[in-house]
């Protein structure tokens, strides 16, 4: 395991650029509160990072502004923002560090039929916080060698996959790194 500056990176109030702030953020939030006190008594030292779908269901006119302001003003300013399209080309270079040929063809026939599926950006954001893979919009000094990830439960079948795809590369073992809190249910606006 590569030695990180911080013990954990936690992931909240994740969101696509054609919805709107929710329920659901809120309850990232509260969830949040709780994890940030535990930590804090633990002593673990942590950063915070929302990772902004923009690729699934692009939408130009999300306001990240408005959104940053309104984390602020909660109390959770986050360490980063960063957008799913820009681990594109990790994306890539995931995909040739897989030594899994049938997943490694699964997903190839399925980016050129759709597009980079969830799975695939989920494995490369995990890799990126835990300081595996390098972007230049992504600081080394906010990797951590633990994840923690608040997002609804809906996501499990992705985030399985993800584990799966970590787990076929060099970086397999950073998958028992990655822990969830997952929020039940889908609330929408």
């Amino acid at each position: 395991m590569k030695k990180s500056a911080l013990n954990v990176s936690v992931e909240y109030a994740h969101i696509y650029t054609n919805n709107k702030i929710s329920k659901e953020h809120e309850l990232s939030l509260n969830i949040l509160k709780k994890l940030q006190a535990k930590l804090e008594n633990q002593k673990q030292t942590s950063s915070l990072v929302i990772l902004v779908d923009d690729y699934s269901f692009p939408d130009p006119t999300f306001d990240y502004k408005k959104f940053t302001l309104w984390l602020s003003k909660k109390g959770f300013q986050p360490d980063l923002i960063f957008r799913e399209s820009q681990l594109i080309p990790l994306c890539d270079e995931v995909l040739r560090k897989l030594n899994n040929k049938e997943l490694y063809s699964q997903l190839v026939d399925y980016i050129k039929t759709r597009k980079y599926p969830c799975s695939l950006f989920i494995a490369v954001w995990y890799l990126l916080r835990c300081g595996f893979l390098e972007h230049k919009s992504f600081s080394k000094k906010i990797c951590a060698s633990h994840l923690i990830n608040i997002l609804p439960i809906s996501f499990k079948p992705f985030e399985d996959k993800a584990l799966e795809i970590i787990a076929s590369t060099e970086f397999s073992g950073v998958e028992k790194q990655i822990e969830y809190i997952y929020i039940e249910g889908r609330l929408l606006a």
